[in-house]
C-alpha cells in the first residue's frame, strides 16, 4: 500500500506517483527506478506537432523566475495537505521547455516594458519603453517617431484573428501595453499632467490608455485593472466615490472615445453573450486588481484571473467558430509587484492562481475538442531577486524557517533562518532577535520576507526565465533562447506576420 497521493498527468501521457503526503515510500531504490523508466518512456513516446497553430494563448507570470515557480509549487502541493516539494503544476505538464535571456538592449537586468516588449514585438529594445525598437530613447517623444515595431496583435489581426487580453494589473500597465501600444515611457499611461502632459502631446505622443481605445481595428477583449487612467478628474469612480479618475485633459476615454462595450463588475461580465460581436473593455478595479489572497477573502465584484481568462477562451472560441481562430494574452500580473514588496504569500498564491487558470483553459480546450489545434506558451517577462533554501527539512512551511543540522537555527547567530529571503528589498534591517522572530506569522499577508541589501522596493533579477510549450509546433521552445525569439516562434506556428507564407501554411 503507498501511501501518497497519486497525481495523473494526462495532457503529456505521463503517469507519474506525485503529491505525497509523507517521503517513506521514497526510501526504496525502486520507486526512483519506477520514476525515471516512465519518464524515459514519455520521452521515447513524446511526438512533435507541425500543424499549423488555429490558436495562439500566451501566458505571462509577470517576475515569475525559476525559483518563484519552484516555491509556487511547493506552495500548492501544500495548500493541498501534501509535503509540497514532489507536486508537478499545470505549466509543467507542457511538452517542451527551454530557457529565455531577459536582457535588453541597455540593461543586463530589463523591467516588463523592454522584456514585454520582445515578447510581442520580436525585438528587444531599451529599458521602459514600449512597443519600439531599439532606436528610440526612454522619455524621449522625438526618437519614437518611424520606430514603432508591430507586435503578434497586429499580425493576427490583420489576418482577420480574433485577439483578447486579460491581466490582473492596469490594463494600460507596461506588460499589455507592450502589445497594442507605442511609447517612449512606460509611465505615460494616462494624461495625468504629472508623467504625460501637454508637452508629450505638443510633440506628437498618445498616452497608452488613449492609444488602447483608440486603436482600429480594436482588441475584441480587454480585461483588466486601472480605471483611473480612462476618467478625467472630476469623475467619481464607478466603485468608490471617494476616488477620482486621473485624466487633467477633461476626456473620458470610454464616454468620448470608446465604441464597444464597457463593463466593471463580474455580474455585467456573466451577462455578456459568448461570441457577441462588439469589443469589449473590462476594468475591474480603480487600480491594479487586488491580490488573489485578498481578492478570494472579500471577492465583492471583482472577478479572478481564472474567471476572467476562462471567460475570454470561451468568447474567443465562440466568435471564432466559422472564422479563424484567435491571440490570447493572460497574465499573472501582480506576482511581480508582491515580490518587489517582499511579501511572498501574495508573490506564491498569485503564482497558484495564475497555474490553476493554466489548467482551467487546458481542459476547456480539451472539452471543446481544440486543445491540439492550439499552442500554449507560458514564460516569464523577468525574475526578481527572489530565493529560497536555508536547508530545510522536507515538507517545511515554505514560508517559515528552515533546518541547519536538524537544529531551526543558524550556526552563526544561533537565530532561526527564513526559508525565502530576498537580495534586496524593503526590510533589509530584518531583526535577528528571539522576541522578533517568535512573532512571526509567515502566514499573514502583511509579513515580509527579509532582504540582504537596501532598496525601497526589491529589484528585478537578471538571470534566465522558464518557457514552457505545448501544442503545434512547441518543440521550437527548447534550448536557450533570446527572448525576443518567442514572438517569432509563435507567429511561425500560427503562419503569421512574416511567415504566413512559410512553407506548410495553407
Amino acid at each position: 500500500y503507498h501511501s501518497l497521493v497519486i497525481l495523473v498527468i494526462v495532457a503529456s501521457n505521463l503517469n507519474i506517483d506525485a503529491g505525497r503526503t509523507d517521503w517513506s515510500e521514497e526510501k526504496n531504490p525502486s520507486f526512483w527506478n519506477e520514476q525515471a523508466r516512465l519518464d524515459i518512456e514519455y520521452n521515447i513516446r513524446r511526438t512533435e506537432s507541425k500543424r499549423t497553430a488555429k490558436n495562439v494563448i500566451f501566458f505571462l507570470g509577470d517576475g515569475m523566475g525559476i525559483s518563484t515557480v519552484t516555491a509556487g509549487r511547493i506552495r500548492k502541493g501544500q495548500m493541498l495537505g501534501q509535503l509540497g516539494e514532489d507536486f508537478i503544476t499545470e505549466m509543467e505538464q507542457f511538452s517542451h521547455l527551454g530557457l529565455a535571456k531577459t536582457y535588453c538592449t541597455d540593461h543586463q537586468t530589463s523591467d516588463s516594458a523592454a522584456t514585454a516588449t520582445a515578447l510581442f514585438c520580436g525585438v528587444k529594445a531599451a529599458l521602459g519603453t514600449i512597443g519600439l525598437d531599439g532606436r528610440a530613447l526612454r522619455r524621449n517623444c522625438s526618437s519614437s517617431h518611424g520606430h514603432h515595431a508591430n507586435s503578434i496583435f497586429e499580425w493576427a489581426q490583420q489576418l482577420g484573428y480574433h485577439i483578447g487580453i486579460v491581466v490582473t494589473s492596469r490594463v494600460s500597465h507596461a506588460s499589455p501595453a507592450s502589445g497594442y501600444a507605442h511609447s517612449p515611457e512606460r509611465n505615460w499611461e494616462g494624461y495625468d499632467s504629472i508623467n504625460f502632459g501637454a508637452k508629450q502631446v505638443a510633440e506628437g505622443c498618445v498616452d497608452i490608455a488613449q492609444q488602447l481605445v483608440l486603436r482600429s481595428p480594436p482588441i475584441d477583449l480587454v480585461l483588466g485593472g486601472g480605471r483611473r487612467f480612462f476618467y478625467p478628474t472630476q469623475t467619481p469612480d464607478i466603485a468608490n466615490s471617494s476616488l477620482r479618475g486621473a485624466r487633467t485633459d477633461n476626456v473620458s476615454l470610454i464616454d468620448d472615445i470608446w465604441k464597444g462595450r464597457f463593463i466593471w463588475n463580474k455580474t455585467d461580465l456573466h451577462k455578456i453573450e459568448l461570441g457577441s460581436s462588439e469589443p469589449i473593455l473590462g476594468l475591474f478595479h480603480y487600480d491594479q486588481m487586488r491580490f488573489e489572497t485578498d481578492r478570494i477573502q472579500d471577492p465583492k465584484e471583482e472577478p479572478s484571473l481564472s474567471e476572467m481568462a476562462t471567460f475570454a477562451v470561451k468568447h474567443l472560441l465562440q466568435k471564432s467558430q466559422d472564422k479563424n481562430g484567435f491571440f490570447l494574452f493572460v497574465e499573472g500580473s501582480r506576482i511581480d509587484h508582491a515580490h518587489h514588496y517582499t511579501q511572498p504569500r501574495y508573490a506564491l498564491d498569485d503564482y497558484v492562481e495564475f497555474d490553476n487558470t493554466i489548467g482551467q483553459i487546458k481542459r476547456i480546450l480539451q472539452d471543446e475538442g481544440v486543445l491540439d489545434d492550439t499552442l500554449l506558451v507560458v514564460t516569464s517577462d523577468h525574475s526578481n531577486a527572489f530565493s529560497f533554501g536555508a536547508g530545510a527539512a522536507r515538507g517545511s512551511n515554505i514560508f517559515g524557517f528552515g533546518t541547519l543540522e536538524n537544529a531551526n537555527v543558524s550556526s552563526i547567530d544561533k537565530m532561526p533562518v527564513n526559508i525565502i529571503a530576498y537580495g534586496n528589498g524593503p526590510n533589509f534591517a530584518s531583526n535577528r532577535n528571539k522576541t522578533y522572530l517568535d512573532s512571526l506569522d509567515f502566514n499573514q499577508t502583511g509579513y515580509r520576507a527579509p532582504a540582504a541589501l537596501p532598496m525601497s522596493e526589491a529589484s528585478h533579477a537578471g538571470e534566465d526565465v522558464a518557457v514552457f510549450a505545448q501544442g503545434p509546433w512547441s518543440h521550437l521552445f527548447i534550448g536557450v533562447m533570446e527572448q525576443s525569439t518567442i514572438a517569432h516562434k509563435m507567429a511561425y506556428a500560427a503562419c503569421w506576420g512574416d511567415y504566413q507564407k512559410r512553407k506548410g501554411c495553407a
